[in-house]
């Protein structure tokens, strides 16, 4: 397990997105945190989360880490995918 530690204005909705990449794993936060029933309310920053960090990259983790990930470049998550700098599409840059 994992530990997060909550900042102002964080909702379980928010947690979920951030630690899963999206929003469906909020009954798998309560279920790991049966204190949290903070469902439509706001967390209290600095509360400890626990939760199963996920394998692979998330939505979140990909564009947190793309300024140091090979993978993606210096700060374009769509290095390497056709869409650099100097394309053209129908005589548009």
């Amino acid at each position: 397990m994992s530990t997060y530690t909550t900042t102002q204005g964080q909702t379980i909705w928010d947690l979920s997105v951030k630690l899963y990449g999206n929003a469906s794993n909020v009954v798998k936060l309560i279920s790991d945190n049966p204190f949290l029933d903070y469902v439509g309310k706001l967390i209290p920053p600095g509360t400890s989360i626990e939760y199963e960090a996920p394998l692979g990259n998330t939505t979140t983790s990909f564009f947190n880490n793309r300024n140091t990930d090979p993978a993606t470049g210096t700060g374009n998550p769509l290095q390497g995918s056709g869409f650099g700098t100097g394309f053209t599409i129908n005589g548009h840059n």
